[in-house]
């Protein structure tokens, strides 16, 4: 009930604001840097591997901001565990929730269909559209519910949604906005996973310094890549 009341007075006071931050929102669009993702789809795996995780989600997943294939969430995850996680990964930049289960459905039969840990990376794209809460909370549980169901996942992990607040390239008065939205976004992450059992959320104890975002000013570095990867080996290694 909270959330809803503090969505309800974000929209009274964005509203006056909307025009210049639609404006706004328009003009970066053709300002910012335009990165190449690197792991729409990446498999890394070897022979003492023991635990199958699946990773997926938004331009995170995607690798977006990473130098190469090499230094990306998915990878750094592979790299922390050494090699004793598979690591499946599905990105796909601009995704938002609503979208995931397309991006697995597309997958099939191209990876497995179990996995011991599932790493969702979503959130950012429903803050710049400013999804309801109760709609991002709907559709992130439908897609949860996919692997509630099988007894192999034991564990689904979400950690909070990026930092739009903090990125570089946005302007003040916007990661202001951004900001409250995704407070409200990870406040439905974090009821869900009062409710789901195998789900877990993760606020980031990382700093977002400059030096974690890449050169567009929005996505992670290849140091920002890694100290993501590594806090999340520490919280689902298990």
């Amino acid at each position: 009930m909270m959330n809803r009341l503090i969505y309800a007075f974000e929209l009274l006071l964005l509203l006056p604001f909307f025009p210049f931050l639609y404006w706004k929102g328009k003009s970066l669009r053709e300002q910012v840097q335009r990165l190449p993702q690197h792991s729409t789809y990446l498999k890394l795996s070897n022979s003492h591997a023991s635990k199958r995780v699946l990773v997926i989600g938004e331009s995170t997943a995607a690798g977006v901001g990473a130098s190469s294939p090499e230094t990306t969430f998915a990878a750094r995850l592979f790299e922390a565990s050494k090699g004793d996680f598979e690591v499946l990964n599905l990105g796909k930049n601009g995704l938002k929730a609503a979208r995931l289960p397309r991006l697995l459905t597309h997958a099939k039969p191209d990876i497995p269909t179990s996995f011991d840990r599932v790493i969702i990376l979503i959130g950012a794209n429903d803050c710049f559209k400013f999804t309801p809460p109760g709609k991002f909370r709907k559709e992130l549980k439908a897609f949860i519910e996919i692997f509630e169901q099988l007894d192999s996942t034991q564990m689904v992990f979400i950690p909070a949604i990026a930092p739009v607040n903090h990125f570089p390239a946005i302007p003040a008065l916007l990661r202001f906005f951004l900001g409250v939205h995704r407070y409200i976004l990870n406040k439905e992450i974090y009821r869900l996973s009062k409710n789901l059992h195998k789900l877990y959320f993760h606020d980031w104890k990382t700093s977002f310094t400059d030096e974690f975002f890449a050169s567009d000013g929005i996505h992670p570095s290849d140091l920002g890549y890694e100290k993501m990867a590594e806090e999340a080996y520490r919280f689902i290694k298990g």
